[in-house]
């Protein structure tokens, strides 16, 4: 496809970046030996060992700080230790920058040409004894004054023979545990994560006919963690098709789900061009225990999806020329928004998850949402603005100051787009022939290609026109009323109501996740207002809500209520008993040694949100989530 004049890419801005001023020194034609050994896993520490050509003189060294994905300056600095540098086997004194703690300076000695640089990384939240994965940029320091992508590596990992592994780098060698991988560019190595483990597999994904091959890698504590079903198999590969049938593209040479099942480890994922790092937070059960499996369904659709929008496709100044620059993230609605939205969609369409199972997620989202009075002051763009504050906020008094919004409230956001896009047209257009208009250009290649807000809405005016200008920038900048946060639900066929009784998505919430408010834990945010630990712990009050006026707190702890002890069952009865005789709930709660009773007044009962289908009118929901034809899977570059 002919490349659009806006979709020039990130290559010519190294030219406005100051530091970007390259030196003398041609560093891509003398490639960083990188060498990080795994001696004993039960430590959990990288050995690091670089050999970095140089030349005499003043050499300022970073440790990367923004690592894209992470929407934050949070690489780990302040775990990396041991830190020597010399050359010729005598040391050469280096000086940490009094103001940027990512940045190291030195003077290398006459007739020096290269440094040897040594340190270790104690990496726990990754590495158990039987499996690891590691980050590059945790593991290596970089040269100032160069954008990363001319800065060669030659990468190396010692890990256990016996293990297993799986990476979107390409291997040179392997002998025993000593794995010697292909010489890249150090942005292309920061983007290629490796797991490997004891016990480990691989799954060709790759639809017939096609020569672009996708896996799913499986590394599990267990040898139980990593067998999944013929039929869970059977919907990963449907998501390769469904993910072509609706990008008519593919930005990668070939690409790897890379997926961690482990009881040990961080959970969570991050997206990378040619493969995506994923931690089930169901752990070893993920495939094993329907729940868990539900919880995790859209994982790998999401980080999949990136690969299109946030990777190949990334807000313009989201993409720094290295990873010292700082990233502005205003546009993470669109980032991680349409990300969500679409990969969601992508999770039922083939098969991951059931309908039902989308309407109770998105149902959840948007009662979490509208009990959020933090809209009240705070415009969904600062929430992206301000993302590396939110991401590591406190769960106390969440609702009130708000939290990553721009994923949920960006899947509402463009739900009402696609529906707004389907009711203008007459239905002969919606957001997946956006999605193809605007990923499928230069198809194979995963060259970043910039964008704006100006080029999002122009895309959009080219599938309907409208004055998508105004409808976006109402919904971002403002605040309460002013924004329809239910009106793509409304136009969709559905409407958000409430029970008394919880979804099978929130009740998995709750008895095996994590919850989405950062916290395993009853959410009872939607009655009384609060949300709670299982063994009463106040996590969250609602701001004004009925809790809140009765003097409750985050961080104090339920004892008991009407004269009983505390537990999540007696929690509802009595605010089910409430609800018949109108009574408030007498609550005792304890908090810095000191015990008080709370007057709680509220008699609504218990309320769990679902979506429920509107009387007449078109099933826009059923449209949006049915699988599209995809024809063989055929996605070689035209």
């Amino acid at each position: 496809m002919k490349r659009l004049p806006w979709l020039l890419g990130a290559a010519a801005f190294i030219a406005s970046v100051p530091c970007m001023a390259l030196a003398d020194v041609d560093v891509s034609a003398h490639p960083v030996e990188l060498t990080v050994e795994l001696p004993h896993p039960a430590q959990k520490v990288f050995y690091v060992h670089e050999v970095m050509p140089v030349e005499p003189g003043e050499l300022t060294l970073y440790y990367p700080k923004y690592i894209p994905g992470d929407h934050s300056p949070d690489g780990p600095i302040d775990t990396m230790m041991g830190l020597q540098i010399s050359a010729g086997g005598k040391r050469i004194a280096w000086q940490r920058d009094a103001i940027d703690m990512f940045t190291f300076h030195l003077v290398v000695p006459s007739g020096t040409d290269r440094i040897d640089i040594r340190f270790q990384f104690p990496e726990s939240r990754r590495i158990t004894p039987n499996l690891m994965g590691i980050n590059w940029n945790h593991v290596a320091l970089y040269r100032a004054g160069y954008p990363s992508k001319v800065q060669m590596f030659q990468p190396t990992l010692v890990i256990p023979a016996d293990w297993g592994y799986a990476s979107a780098l390409d291997t040179a060698t392997h002998e025993g545990g000593r794995i010697r991988f292909k010489t890249v560019p150090f942005n292309t190595l920061v983007d290629s994560p490796v797991i490997a483990g004891k016990y480990f597999r691989q799954i060709d994904l790759t639809p017939a006919n096609s020569s672009v091959h996708r896996y799913l890698d499986l590394v599990g504590d267990n040898a139980a963690a990593i067998q999944i079903s013929p039929m869970q198999i059977a919907d990963y590969r449907r998501l390769i098709m469904q993910a072509q049938a609706l990008f008519h593209s593919h930005h990668y040479t070939d690409y790897h789900l890379l997926l961690t099942l482990s009881d040990y480890t961080s959970t969570g994922g991050l997206e990378h061009h040619q493969s995506s790092d994923d931690r089930a937070r169901g752990g070893t059960h993920m495939f094993a225990d329907p729940d868990h499996f539900m919880l995790d369904g859209s994982l790998l659709p999401h980080e999949y999806t990136h690969s299109w929008n946030g990777k190949f496709m990334r807000p313009a100044q989201l993409w720094q020329p290295d990873f010292e620059q700082p990233e502005h993230s205003s546009m993470l609605w669109s980032y991680e928004g349409l990300t969500v939205y679409l990969g969601d969609m992508l999770t039922v369409r083939s098969g991951l998850w059931s309908p039902q199972t989308w309407r109770d997620a998105v149902a959840y989202r948007a009662a979490t949402l509208a009990h959020r009075p933090g809209r009240e002051w705070r415009p969904m763009i600062d929430t992206g603005t301000a993302a590396q504050l939110v991401y590591g906020a406190p769960g106390a008094w969440a609702n009130w100051r708000r939290t990553t919004d721009f994923y949920r409230e960006g899947q509402l956001l463009w739900l009402a787009v696609d529906t707004q896009i389907r009711t203008l047209s007459h239905d002969q257009r919606t957001l997946d022939d956006f999605a193809q208009r605007f990923f499928s250009v230069d198809d194979g290649s995963y060259t970043t290609h910039t964008y704006t807000f100006d080029d999002v809405v122009t895309a959009l005016d080219a599938v309907q026109p409208y004055d998508w200008g105004k409808f976006l920038h109402g919904w971002l900048d403002g605040v309460g009323d002013e924004v329809p946060l239910l009106s793509g639900i409304d136009r969709s066929g559905w409407q958000l109501v409430y029970t008394d009784q919880p979804s099978s998505y929130q009740n998995a919430l709750e008895n095996v996740g994590e919850g989405e408010l950062s916290a395993s834990g009853v959410d009872e945010m939607f009655s009384v207002g609060l949300f709670l630990t299982p063994d009463g712990r106040i996590v969250d009050v609602l701001w004004q809500g009925p809790a809140f006026k009765a003097g409750l707190a985050p961080g104090m702890k339920l004892v008991a209520i009407n004269g009983q002890k505390y537990s999540t069952r007696l929690l509802r009865q009595e605010i089910r008993q409430a609800h018949q005789d109108n009574k408030p709930l007498q609550i005792r709660a304890q908090g810095d040694g000191v015990t008080q009773l709370y007057t709680v007044r509220y008699d609504g009962g218990l309320k769990y949100p679902h979506l429920v289908r509107m009387p007449g009118g078109t099933d826009y929901l059923g449209h949006i989530l049915s699988p599209k034809h995809a024809e063989n899977g055929a996605d070689e570059v035209k």
